[in-house]
């Protein structure tokens, strides 16, 4: 089986979340998958898109292209419309392509000549009337719990330093960070503690790792999401976690200890944030996320739309 994943990336690789995808697939069910990046946005970034898949596939067998994002599905749709009609595009919607109004609109077109669509949390279902199924992305649950003291003496953070960890980059409008701003300052005024409030942004997946177990506390205050993977990455890490109700970040959280859903309120937050710094828990209950999660279960399921999706 041949498999063609699209996806939209400014580096020389895909997002971490869809390549450790694609290498499981490969490692549990021999799915042979090449990457295609989409470089650049705007009209022109996809039409130059396009062309270029163009010249991919006649130049190599494609079975399938599964495409992330609804967005990068446009590409795939007009190559398959206007040159290869027999080739069967699966789409994986992530969260904003679909909970966006102004992408709506563009992914659910994408949406309409896909042979399955894919979305990542519950919630999405309602805007799909049929071929839809839910499967969130996995991670990568093959790691070690030995990082924590360590990664805090290369920081040189103390036992006085709690260190807060905000689910993305602060450049991002829809992770809200003016309110998490306003969390961490509150916070300062109210702590006896050394506050680091940190932004997850160009990390690698190591990094990460042991940059999770070194933090107290993972903050999300999304205004919109789907199945976020930095909380099921928190939970394996043992990162409690703080966030509003926001995409299935409660089903996630579901069977973990230590994590607090709660009102998006700046006083909420600063309270849950306090608890903490003087408590310092971990995540003790992890494996229920771990067998739910973990990228061997969504390669099965993934594998199986493929197959039924050929035959």
């Amino acid at each position: 089986m041949e498999v063609l994943y699209i996806s939209r990336s400014n580096s020389d690789k895909p997002h971490p979340f869809v390549e450790e995808q694609a290498a499981a697939l490969t490692k549990n069910h021999g799915v042979k998958i090449e990457h295609f990046l989409i470089r650049s946005g705007g009209v022109l970034g996809y039409l130059k898109a396009v062309n270029q898949l163009a010249d991919y596939i006649k130049e190599n067998k494609t079975d399938i292209i599964h495409v992330h994002y609804g967005l990068s599905a446009l590409v795939a749709v007009i190559s398959r419309l206007i040159l290869f009609k027999s080739i069967k595009i699966i789409v994986t919607y992530h969260g904003s392509d679909i909970n966006k109004a102004s992408e709506r609109r563009i992914s659910l077109f994408a949406a309409r000549f896909s042979s399955h669509n894919i979305v990542v949390s519950e919630k999405m279902l309602k805007y799909f009337r049929h071929n839809c199924t839910v499967i969130p992305c996995g991670v990568d649950t093959d790691i070690e719990l030995n990082y924590r003291e360590c990664t805090r003496k290369h920081y040189g953070w103390g036992n006085n330093d709690f260190v807060i960890l905000f689910s993305s980059s602060f450049t991002r409008e829809e992770k809200d960070p003016d309110f998490a701003f306003k969390v961490v300052d509150d916070l300062k005024r109210v702590s006896d503690k050394s506050i680091k409030f940190i932004e997850l942004k160009g990390y690698t997946r190591e990094e990460l790792t042991k940059l999770m177990q070194a933090a107290d506390a993972l903050i999300m205050c999304s205004k919109t999401e789907g199945s976020p993977q930095v909380v099921k990455e928190a939970i394996l890490n043992s990162l409690p976690v703080i966030s509003n109700d926001v995409g299935d970040v409660k089903a996630i959280c579901s069977t973990a200890d230590n994590c607090f859903i709660i009102p998006k309120k700046v006083d909420e937050y600063v309270k849950c944030l306090h608890f903490l710094s003087q408590t310092n828990p971990r995540i003790k209950n992890r494996l229920p996320v771990i067998e739910a999660f973990s990228n061997r279960l969504i390669s099965t399921k993934l594998f199986n739309i493929y197959s039924q999706t050929l035959s």
